[in-house]
C-alpha cells in the first residue's frame, strides 16, 4: 500500500491510499460546490455569512459536511464556508442546509 507523509505540527501523519481517493473526490466536490455558487453570484461565497471568498481563491473556503459524515462526498453534503464560519458551525453544533445560499447563516434557526 502505498502512502504519503503529510507534515502537521511537530508529528507525521500517514495518509493512505484510500483516505488520498477521498480526499481528491471531497475537491472535486468542493470545486463543484465552488463553480455553482460563483456562476451564480458572480464568486464563490460563504454560505454561512454571504460573504465572498477572501482573495477569490477557493483555498480559503473549506467544505463542511452538512451530514457530518465525512465518507459522504456527494454535492448534496457539501456546504462551502470560511474557516472561521465553519469553526463557528462545529463549536455551536449548528445545522446548516444546502439552499444555494438564501441569506445569513441560513439553517442556524432550524432544529
Amino acid at each position: 500500500m502505498k502512502r504519503t507523509m503529510l507534515k502537521r505540527k511537530s508529528s507525521l501523519r500517514l495518509k493512505s491510499l484510500k483516505q488520498l481517493e477521498r480526499d481528491a473526490e471531497w475537491f472535486k466536490v468542493k470545486l463543484a460546490r465552488a463553480q455553482f455558487l460563483a456562476q451564480k453570484y458572480n464568486k464563490p461565497i460563504c454560505e454561512y455569512c454571504g460573504r465572498p471568498s477572501w482573495g477569490n481563491e477557493l483555498g480559503l473556503l473549506d467544505a463542511h459536511h452538512i451530514d457530518l459524515n465525512r465518507r459522504n462526498n456527494t454535492e448534496d453534503n457539501c456546504y462551502l464556508c470560511h474557516r472561521v464560519c465553519h469553526g463557528k458551525i462545529h463549536d455551536n453544533n449548528i445545522r446548516v442546509k444546502q439552499l444555494g445560499f438564501e441569506g445569513i447563516k441560513n439553517g442556524e434557526n432550524d432544529e
